[in-house]
């Protein structure tokens, strides 16, 4: 198994960031879960502070406050990269079920 990281990591609007892995694999993720059910999110949500985000060193991460052992925010590219497909796969398993028609 190959192990990626993170090329690149942007805020595109609150909660939202995208991830582009080192394959260029890209993807969104929607923060409005972790924001609103965890108090190690609740800095997430000052709009602000989440636009912070950013790479950690050599890409093996990305976060907010890396620079803050111990207080850190932070996702490793395995759980990102795992959430990111599911949700290429569930999309595209919506517009299949979309498209089929009530005879197949």
């Amino acid at each position: 198994m190959k192990l990626h990281r993170f090329a690149s990591v942007e805020a595109l609007g609150y909660p939202v960031i995208r991830v582009t892995f080192d394959d260029r694999l890209s993807g969104t993720l929607d923060f409005s879960d972790e924001i609103a059910t965890g108090p190690i999110f609740a800095p997430l949500k000052d709009r602000d502070f989440f636009k912070t985000v950013a790479l950690g060193e050599h890409g093996h991460t990305f976060g907010w406050r890396l620079d803050e052992p111990g207080h850190e925010i932070d996702f490793c590219p395995t759980a990102t990269r795992t959430r990111i497909e599911t949700q290429m796969v569930e999309e595209m398993a919506a517009r299949f079920r979309a498209r089929r028609t009530a005879a197949e």
